[in-house]
């Protein structure tokens, strides 16, 4: 707990010591230490922003479209063949079969414990 604490105390510090430092450069106009150390870096951030910016540009509806619908196929095939293997083991099992009919409403009907809507469907066939 004390741990936790302590790291949100220096992270405070941090933030409120590099708006200071900010504040400092911007108002006198001169670039501070660290920003003169992360001056070296600015063109690989430039490159990686402006190529993820570029990259975002070539969405459109019709892009998203395509996009959404190649996500849920390479969702759906995955899942569709689980049901594919979970059906087939149902049906291979006798009890497994009764159970699908009777929800498909092709099972064997009793009157005494048939609820009045599945004795009227019986009754049809």
């Amino acid at each position: 707990m004390y741990t936790l604490i302590t790291i949100f105390y220096v992270s405070l510090l941090g933030i409120i010591a590099m708006i200071l430092l900010k504040r400092r450069e911007v108002m006198t106009g001169h670039p501070s230490l660290v920003s003169r150390l992360g001056q070296g870096s600015d063109h690989v951030f430039h490159a990686f922003f402006s190529g993820f910016h570029r990259g975002i540009s070539y969405i459109n509806k019709h892009t998203f479209i395509a996009l959404a619908q190649w996500l849920a196929f390479r969702a759906l095939v995955p899942v569709r063949k689980v049901y594919v293997e979970v059906k087939h083991k149902a049906i291979t099992n006798p009890h497994g079969k009764k159970v699908i009919d009777a929800v498909r409403g092709k099972g064997n009907i009793t009157p005494h414990g048939a609820s009045f809507y599945l004795r009227k469907i019986a009754k049809e066939e």
